[in-house]
């Protein structure tokens, strides 16, 4: 009996797991979630950010599934995620989500990596130290073991029973192994001391990335897939913490007169992740900046004050005269006064800063050929982009109010189709270095002059030879001021030089301040205001070898006699 009822059970049992698994095989697979192993392919570089272009060949099946990619950093613009993807087999994105997810151990896996290497090293310094207790014990008791042997051998000696080969071993092998026991507590404190150097040099790189971060983004693409087919999928974002900036060299051939100027990238990024051969791309778009000026709003202005004074003399009045009907009238009035105020403080409040608009217009891309390697510790990669053809003039500028050299100088004008942007100058002439410099904003036909340092060759003397004033007096009515100066420059060249010799005169503030340049004290053939600076003048010329120029200035400055003058 028993065992029918057994045999029943196991029966129905077996059909319940039958027409069970029979209706489970007849619904449709469940929707899984398949996590993707990406890593960074491509790069645009921004002034202030970056678009990051994540890729993956992932296996997927047929059907309604979703990609997840995991560790995506925190300090993305989620706004910005977009996917694309191509395989054999019709395949239909759904909408990205994103969500926070937390961990006990670092995301970043740089971070994580360093974090372990130091706790590694922390660990094997606790064993050393723990070393270091047990061979300082083990020195306790050898020394202990020594006193008490030089007690015996006291005792020894005063019965006259000394062994001296038998105490000779002893001592010999005492002394050995505390030597042995020093030198282990040494190599010790040297491991412990190599350990310490690696945890510093790990915590320093460490302090680079600068994350911290336990947190990350989960970001998951649902889609419909018509067959199982193999599947390209790229995840673009924007992410912060990464900027670069144009940087250039100007390598001058003083013989031949030759400029060679070599644009390169600057970059930098803190993301948290090693960018490892990546496609790179730098772009002076400036995303932050917006696309357009924002709206125009009303310019109100008022007679606020003219008002204040006309409430004031009602408010007077009315003080004057008393009653309930006039201050009905003194609150009306206020209140109008208060909604003029507010009128007039409208447009402040709602104005804009217009250094949110990129006044240059200008956008461009440069592709850099080759794969890039940029870490992500703020190390700066230096990055080629290109040379710019240029036209150029070499000439010596004199500043004698300044200095008594000469300056070799090139004035480089900007040939092609394509700006130079503003950056730093690295300045190298006949190979060596000499300086830095900064150009700004350059377009095709613009120039740029660059100074390369002190031409040797070039000899330059000044001396002033007229300071005089006359006072005001019966028959002139103004004070006056004459000075003269003589600048002789003699070339060593060789060969011929174009030269400038470029001084200022004072310039006015009032019109009572008359300033003249004396024209038969100064060196005819002068250009003035150049370069649209006031009072500046300049000397052109050829200068031939073993030549020596004679450049003369005088000017005098004139001013009524009761005033006083500043400047000179």
């Amino acid at each position: 009996m028993c065992r029918f009822l057994y045999s029943s059970r196991t029966a129905l049992f077996a059909l319940f797991a039958f027409l069970y698994a029979s209706a489970f095989l007849s619904l449709p697979a469940h929707a899984a979630e398949i996590v993707v192993d990406s890593h960074v392919r491509a790069v645009t570089v921004y002034n202030d950010r970056a678009t990051l272009t994540r890729s993956a060949k992932v296996e997927i099946p047929a059907g309604a599934h979703t990609l997840v990619f995991k560790g995506i950093p925190l300090n993305i613009y989620t706004d910005s995620l977009r996917a694309q993807g191509a395989s054999s087999a019709d395949v239909v994105f759904g909408a990205l989500e994103h969500k926070r997810d937390s961990s006990e151990d670092y995301i970043v896996p740089k971070e994580k990596e360093l974090n372990a290497q130091i706790e590694k090293l922390e660990d094997e310094n606790k064993l050393h130290q723990a070393d270091k207790s047990s061979l300082f014990s083990a020195k306790t008791f050898l020394e202990n073991i020594g006193r008490t042997a030089s007690l015996r051998e006291n005792e020894e000696i005063a019965k006259l029973e000394l062994n001296p080969e038998a105490w000779g071993g002893a001592a010999d092998s005492l002394t050995m192994k505390l030597s042995e026991n020093l030198k282990a507590d040494l190599a010790l404190d040297i491991k412990i001391r190599d350990n310490k150097r690696k945890i510093e040099n790990l915590r320093n790189e460490l302090r680079g990335l600068r994350t911290g971060q336990k947190q990350s983004y989960s970001v998951s693409l649902p889609f419909e897939s018509s067959n199982a087919t193999t599947l390209d999928v790229d995840l673009l974002y924007q992410i912060s913490n990464v900027g670069w900036q144009p940087i250039y060299d100007a390598r001058l051939d003083v013989n031949s007169g030759k400029l060679d100027l070599v644009q390169y990238g600057s970059l930098w990024q803190r993301t948290g992740e090693d960018w490892e051969d990546v496609k790179l791309t730098l772009s002076t778009a400036q995303p932050s900046r917006g696309a357009g000026l924002p709206d125009l709003s009303t310019h109100w202005v008022s007679l606020y004050q003219q008002r204040q004074r006309i409430n004031e003399n009602a408010r007077s009045v009315l003080g004057a005269v008393g009653g309930g009907a006039p201050m009905t009238t003194f609150k009306s009035m206020a209140m109008e006064d208060k909604m003029e105020m507010d009128s007039a403080q409208e447009p402040r409040e709602a104005s804009f800063q217009s250094a949110q608009i990129n006044t240059e217009g200008f956008v461009g891309e440069y592709v850099i050929p080759g794969p890039v390697d940029v870490k992500a510790d703020g190390t700066r990669a230096k990055v080629l982009i290109g040379n710019f053809e240029t036209e150029n003039t070499l000439e010596v500028q004199v500043k004698p109010q300044m200095s008594a050299q000469g300056y070799l100088v090139a004035k480089a004008e900007l040939k092609g189709e394509a700006p130079v942007l503003p950056g730093k100058v690295s300045l190298f002439r006949d190979g060596a270095y000499i300086g830095q410099s900064y150009t700004e904003m350059l377009r095709p036909g613009d120039e740029a002059q660059l100074a390369f340092g002190i031409d040797d060759n070039i000899s330059v003397t000044r001396n002033m030879i007229v300071d005089k004033r006359s006072e005001a007096g019966m028959i002139s009515k103004s004070n006056v001021q004459e000075r003269g100066f003589v600048t002789r420059i003699k070339s060593l060249h060789k060969k011929p030089v174009l030269l400038a010799v470029l001084e200022t005169i004072p310039t006015a503030t009032d019109e009572k301040i008359t300033v003249t340049i004396l024209k038969d004290k100064t060196t005819p053939s002068y250009e003035s205001d150049v370069d649209d600076v006031k009072g500046l003048l300049r000397w052109s010329m050829e200068l031939q070898p073993k030549e020596e120029k004679e450049i003369k200035l005088g000017w005098e400055v004139s001013w009524p006699k009761d005033d006083a003058i500043s400047g000179l």
